[in-house]
């Protein structure tokens, strides 16, 4: 599974990260949000690989989205 995470800054920006890799940085929380399910709505359709996007925060990681044929395995429901 890629996993797009979508991580705070100190001065209150938004980061969008795949892996250790930053992808775009200085966001607004909405636009970042609004990238990131691009970003991974975009990978599964060119790939099929199933992807999700999440919100990391210091009291937990919530999951904004995620994109999966309705067969693969998964432990979320789906989130458009």
């Amino acid at each position: 599974m890629i996993v797009y995470t979508l991580q705070q800054t100190d001065d209150g920006q938004w980061n969008i990260c795949r892996e250790q890799t930053c992808l775009a940085s200085r966001l607004t929380l909405a636009r970042a949000i609004t990238e990131a399910r691009k970003l991974a709505r975009d990978q599964h359709a060119r790939t099929g690989l199933t992807t999700s996007v999440d919100l990391i925060s210091p009291e937990r990681t919530t999951r904004l989205g995620h994109y999966a044929h309705p067969n693969a395995e998964s432990d979320d429901t789906a989130v458009a």
